[in-house]
């Protein structure tokens, strides 16, 4: 396995995911078998957390679930601002998701994203369509981190045409770090991650399987599954104004014009 690429470990309970090289964001597994109880919150960081599978209630106040799978469903999300901490307790096994970013206090409660309160969108056409789910963000008072999902079909590209957002540059681009948890369906499948700058100083592909992440810190980063195989992945986007507008790849750029061609092929 890639050195930049880390593998989730198994067990139970709160799982780190070792990823190396990102300034704002530590991502995590929550794994709880029901009836268990884990507090989160930290004083300099907030977090942003998605369900992906099961039922969890939250300070007993709160309920998010059930989920029973991530490639054809929108999550539930829960946002903790800095300095607040919440009691989580799974009603059934579940598995939810989270990443904590720097950031100071905000005067923003606790607070639950319903699935009805986001949109999943149809992103790209023909072997370019993906689903993608923005869950967390500015909307809901967050500070420094932006949320969601993506699933590609088998044998379909993401984050294409191409885009990067490494250079600060309002409003054409916004620099960000970024990182990608991937799941296959079924679990044995894989996918490519390409990621590739625009100076030319890097050109990397790596194998994606099943609870694998990778950091995303500069450059391009388009990402495909094999055939047969569902691609799914939670990304986490943070830094100082976290912003999702990225730059396309100026060579590849005209994919976007061609989509409505296509579609009325």
């Amino acid at each position: 396995m890639s050195s930049k690429l880390a593998k989730v470990p198994e067990g139970t309970g709160i799982l780190e995911v070792p990823v190396q090289g990102l300034e704002w964001t530590r991502l995590f597994v929550l794994r709880l078998k029901s009836s268990e109880v884990v507090s989160l919150g930290e004083k300099e960081r907030e977090i942003g957390c998605l369900l992906c599978t099961g039922r969890v209630e939250v300070d007993s106040r709160y309920i998010l679930g059930p989920r029973s799978e991530i490639f054809n469903s929108k999550p539930w999300g829960l946002y903790i601002p800095p300095g607040k901490k919440v009691d989580i307790k799974a009603l059934d096994n579940s598995e939810l998701v989270f990443a904590t970013v720097k950031s100071e206090p905000n005067n923003v409660d606790v607070t639950v994203i319903n699935p009805n309160e986001v949109e999943r969108r149809v992103v790209g056409t023909h072997n370019w369509k993906r689903y993608v789910t923005q869950v967390i963000d500015k909307r809901i008072g967050a500070k420094h981190i932006i949320m969601g999902e993506t699933v590609n079909p088998p044998g379909n590209w993401s984050s294409y045409p191409p885009h990067k957002h490494d250079k600060h540059n309002p409003p054409y681009e916004w620099k960000m770090e970024e990182v990608y948890l991937y799941r296959l369906n079924p679990p044995s499948g894989f996918g490519f991650q390409r990621i590739y700058t625009e100076e030319g100083d890097m050109d990397e592909v790596y194998t994606v399987t099943d609870y694998t992440a990778l950091p995303i810190t500069r450059g391009y980063h388009p990402v495909v599954a094999a055939p047969g195989y569902s691609l799914y992945y939670l990304w986490v986007l943070a830094g100082e104004d976290p912003v999702n507008i990225p730059r396309d790849d100026v060579k590849h750029a005209w994919i976007k014009w061609a989509e409505q061609i296509v579609k009325e092929l």
